[in-house]
């Protein structure tokens, strides 16, 4: 059958599949030396009639006669000798293959272009020729062929991975390859979805099995439907019971359909079941489930492309069924398809719900793990109702109802000791500890525990130690709960990842470098799923925050923030990724920028229930009401979270923690009153040797802010607030005290202890968001292109003349005093030839490109 015509780029000499070969045969026959009988072999698609068409121009432009067809015509004196191109030769009927084998003594050369059909008669005819015979046999195309083919239509290069697409669709057949490429630059074709199958495709599949005679033409749906060639089920099926299997295979080879093992190519197999009538598939694929069971076949290879096919039967669902609960541990993802498929292919919805909203849950599809497990609590009746229940809880947790998980996890943890542990950490987390005490000791252990149940053991027992007082063994634990977690991978459903209340605990006990190396192992790890990822990231960007690494933070925000748009976080990481910009803002000093997000943090801070796993980003957004002069509006919070911190232990370092963030709003609002009243509970805390320490920074601070400026005390002050894990609040304190300071010496020497406290983040690595990080994380100075250019730090001065800041201000920010503000600017002023402070502004937006 002759091809298509194909895009006129596709003919040309270098993209012809075969001309190596065929050019030799051309430069024979040309030569005159001897007679040219030769054959050109290939499955349908392969090229044939390109390479025909390609050989006949060549020759006629040598100067030979061309004669298409088995009739050479009258002979001419004085002619070319003939050139006889015959193509399709197996679609010959007998007079015809007559002709062309009495024509191989009668022309002076012979092309024969024909399919590898069983027991082709064409055969016959290069016996006759003897050994004048060569055969140019012709191949699929390898992906550098591919590459050629691409680059030729598109006019550039293939970009990564599709030329692997394209040959995994096609199996490299040519005329399938040139379809698709076609396709894609003509139609926009999606080729990783490969959906929708161009037209052309489908008429040409369609073509060639309407050629095939019957017996191959079932034979190609067999396959396509998934009866394979090398298992015992095609030879099962009735009506495959005596079949000549090799001739069929052979058939669906020459006519391109499949490839050598018999197997066709997916774009083949697609093109088939869509042109197929439906009664005939519907009767193969119950054929392919009974011979597949008859012979003790495995169901699971082929299940889900027939379920996909809208088949049902219920020996199907039971084997996506078990397949789905075989992987749910390790791919949950690839679980959730397969009980999916399951229940198209006929199993009992109900009965899998559970599994489905574990699966989901697992994958990191929360929102429909939540669809799932409310269907499932709508019925009193329903299977599996603790599954359901443990998922219900995990989705609860996600949007801030911990105290609904609680009793949800206690209420199961007598029917499964499993869910124990969880309903521990929960219980002190809404304020319950004495509940979760009673439930620790009173409750069973498993015998044989995996390493998941392991690490919600010990998960309990930190935060059961951490509320005793034995801080350094509570981390311990919850660092080697986070260790088992990650390797335990994502199939367990949980209320919070022990990686964040490890990290949690390093806040509170200032041990900044651990909780940040937790939760960063806990990312690689991925721990909790897809589910946990942006949590995570968020987390570790408010432990930045804290550490004064402001863009390290800014840098996990944004990779949360992406990762959120695939995996919809719920009102629990809203409101820690309010927090994180609010704080940001804060640290930035912008305040149109921190009330523009903190406007946009308060409905997240009003639906939010306190528990003792947000109390780091309420203290954030404490901090932001303060500094804008709107506590009134988190003063209840903060009361709930003041009583949540007594019941679980009032003089513990969650209190400590609480005091101090309530010292920084009194700060803030300078209220030198309020700062005594918490310095004065903190400083009651003998044992607490952070509580003291903040006491006496609270204080110093103060009383520098009162004018009353003590070097050494600052100095003291200073390092021991960094000590205690507040190096931000450190370097402010020795700032302001610069600035308060009476004499110059003393100023400069405050500043300086500033600088030395606040980080210098310089690049070295990648940031989450692609920018060039530092040790610290951190993006680097922009490069100097020129004498004139701005250095780093005449830029960092540059932007808070934009925003508007005095000089004072300004050496507030950046730790400098007002004087050296002021000589920065002047240099800015100088290179950049500003005649006054308008011409200023505008060189100055222009020079950092806004």
């Amino acid at each position: 059958m002759n091809a298509p015509s194909r895009d006129d780029a596709i003919h040309r000499a270098h993209d012809v599949a075969g001309w190596s070969d065929g050019e030799q045969i051309v430069r024979l026959i040309l030569s005159g030396s001897d007679r040219v009988v030769a054959g050109v072999s290939g499955p349908g698609g392969s090229g044939k009639s390109t390479l025909l068409q390609r050989m006949a121009a060549e020759l006629r432009a040598g100067g030979a006669r061309v004669v298409h067809g088995t009739d050479p015509g009258p002979a001419e004196d004085g002619a070319s000798p003939v050139v006889m191109l015959v193509d399709d030769a197996e679609q010959l009927g007998p007079a015809e293959l007559a002709v062309l084998d009495g024509s191989v003594d009668d022309v002076a050369h012979l092309v024969v272009a024909f399919r590898p059909t069983p027991a082709s008669p064409v055969a016959n005819v290069f016996d006759h020729a003897g050994r004048r015979r060569p055969v140019v046999t012709l191949h699929p195309l390898a992906a550098a062929e591919i590459a050629d083919r691409w680059t030729t239509l598109m006019h550039a290069p293939p970009e990564a991975g599709r030329v692997d697409r394209v040959l995994e669709l096609t199996h490299g057949n040519p005329r399938l390859v040139d379809l698709v490429l076609v396709a894609i630059r003509d139609e926009g074709w999606d080729l990783d979805t490969a959906s929708d199958l161009p037209g052309p495709l489908l008429t040409y599949v369609s073509t060639e099995l309407d050629a095939l005679d019957r017996d191959t033409r079932e034979f190609v749906l067999a396959l396509a439907i998934g009866f394979s060639t090398s298992g015992p089920a095609l030879a099962t099926a009735p009506r495959f019971a005596g079949a000549d299997t090799l001739a069929l295979v052979q058939g669906a080879r020459a006519a391109g359909l499949a490839a050598a093992d018999g197997a066709l190519c997916p774009l083949v197999r697609s093109s088939v079941l869509r042109t197929a009538l439906p009664d005939e598939a519907w009767s193969l694929r119950r054929e392919l489930v009974d011979a597949m069971a008859a012979t003790g076949t495995p169901l699971e290879a082929t299940a889900m492309s027939l379920a996909d096919d809208g088949f049902r039967d219920a020996r199907l669902a039971g084997a996506l069924e078990q397949a789905g609960d075989e992987l749910l541990p390790t791919d949950p993802a690839g679980a959730a398809r397969r009980y999916a498929a399951a229940v198209a292919a006929g199993a009992d919805r109900t009965g899998l719900q559970a599994r489905r909203a574990h699966a989901a849950w697992a994958a990191g599809d929360v929102r429909d793990a939540e669809r799932l497990v409310d269907r499932l609590l709508a019925r009193a009746d329903s299977p599996d109702m603790c599954r359901g229940v443990e998922v219900a809880a995990a989705v609860w947790a996600r949007q801030g109802l911990l105290h609904r998980s609680a009793v949800a996890y206690e209420r199961l943890a007598s029917d499964r000791c499993a869910l124990a542990p969880l309903a521990v950490v929960c219980l002190v987390a809404t304020g319950e500890p004495e509940r979760a005490v009673s439930l620790r000791t009173s409750g069973e252990r498993i015998a044989y525990p995996t390493s998941s149940y392991v690490a919600l053991d010990l998960m309990a027992d930190g935060i059961l130690r951490f509320l005793d007082g034995d801080h350094e063994r509570a981390l311990a634990f919850l660092l080697n709960a986070s260790s088992l977690m990650s390797e335990a991978g994502p199939a367990t459903v949980l209320p919070e990842v022990p990686a964040v209340l490890a990290a949690q605990v390093g806040l509170v006990i200032g041990e900044l470098a651990v909780a940040d190396g937790v939760l960063s192992a806990a990312i690689e790890g991925g721990q909790g799923g897809p589910a946990f990822t942006a949590r995570l990231l968020l987390t570790r960007g408010l432990v930045a925050l804290r550490a004064d690494r402001p863009r390290q933070a800014r840098a996990h925000l944004v990779a949360a923030m992406a990762d959120a748009a695939m995996h919809p976080i719920g009102l629990r990481d809203e409101l820690l990724a309010s927090a994180l910009r609010v704080g940001l803002a804060r640290h930035q000093g912008e305040i149109p920028l921190l009330l523009q997000t903190w406007r946009e943090a308060r409905p997240a801070l009003a639906g939010m229930r306190p528990d003792l796993t947000i109390l780091p980003a309420l203290a954030e957004l404490v901090l932001a009401a303060a500094r804008l002069d709107e506590m009134h509006l988190v003063e209840s919070r903060v009361d709930e979270a003041r009583a949540l911190i007594e019941r679980v232990g009032a003089d513990g370092p969650l209190s400590t923690a609480l005091h101090w963030t309530e010292i920084e709003a009194a700060l803030l609002r300078n209220d030198p009153g309020g700062v005594e009243d918490h310095a004065r509970v903190l400083s009651t805390r003998g044992d607490d040797r952070i509580a003291r320490r903040l006491a006496d920074a609270a204080r110093t601070w103060a009383s520098a802010l009162g004018g009353n400026v003590d070097v050494e005390g600052v100095e003291r002050a200073a390092r021991e607030l960094e000590s205690a894990g507040y190096p931000w609040d450190a370097a402010r304190l020795a700032g302001h005290a610069a600035a308060r300071a009476a004499e110059h010496q003393d100023s400069l020497r405050l500043l300086a202890l500033a600088r030395s406290l606040h980080p210098d983040e310089t690049p070295s690595d990648r940031d989450a968001s692609g920018a060039s990080l530092g040790a610290a994380g951190s993006p680097g100075p922009e490069p100097s292109q020129d004498d004139s250019a701005l250095s780093a730090r005449e830029r960092e001065v540059a932007r808070l003349v934009l925003e508007g800041k005095t000089y004072v201000e300004i050496g507030e920010t950046i730790f400098i005093s007002p004087r050296t503000a002021e000589h920065h600017i002047a240099r800015i002023r100088r290179k950049l030839g500003a005649t006054n402070r308008s011409d200023l502004i505008a060189k100055l937006r222009s020079a950092l490109g806004e």
